[in-house]
């Protein structure tokens, strides 16, 4: 009986091969898609895991998450944390601190808060807007919220060096 239903429809016992061949032709076809799609969608989505420094904002975040929290519990980064504030800072902006007369009249208070108390809350409590995103350079609007010593907003201007974004410049409004 099998062999009356394998030459009705024109096989010649190579009923799987017939029967298979189009159905995996169509998953090869099928996964090729697959994989042609999900290289591009990889490729148009960067993931942040890999390249963090890519987005300004992210930079920014990231250094006063950091930098507040060290603050508040007694290190002084500026001094001491020197490797780790070139991740997120430029020489040229570290230089200048640096050169900065110190106290009244000149640099009195933390120069990236423009305070002389650092409210805990700045550290966890951060907003950050695009002003203008260009290829090497950036301005964003920062926005450190606290309950204790309130809001301090400012605009940071980053740069693109090395690879990676790091702030230049940091602006306080009076």
């Amino acid at each position: 009986m099998v062999f009356l239903a394998l030459n009705i429809c024109g096989d010649k016992g190579n009923k799987t091969d017939t029967m298979k061949t189009p159905a995996l032709q169509q998953f090869s076809k099928m996964k090729h898609v697959c994989v042609a799609a999900l290289v591009v969608i990889t490729s148009i989505t960067p993931s942040r895991a890999i390249w963090p420094e890519k987005n300004p904002a992210d930079v920014v975040r990231s250094f006063y998450s950091w930098y507040v929290h060290e603050v508040t519990n007694g290190s002084r980064p500026l001094e001491k944390e020197r490797g780790q504030m070139r991740r997120f800072v430029t020489d040229r902006l570290l230089n200048r601190i640096d050169k900065m007369p110190k106290g009244p009249g000149g640099l009195d208070g933390d120069f990236f808060l423009n305070a002389q108390e650092v409210d805990p809350e700045w550290g966890k409590n951060i907003a950050v807007a695009n002003n203008y995103f260009g290829r090497t350079i950036s301005k964003l609007d920062v926005i450190l919220t606290g309950r204790k010593l309130g809001d301090r907003q400012f605009e940071v201007k980053v740069l693109f060096q090395e690879g990676a974004w790091k702030i230049d410049e940091v602006k306080f409004s009076d």
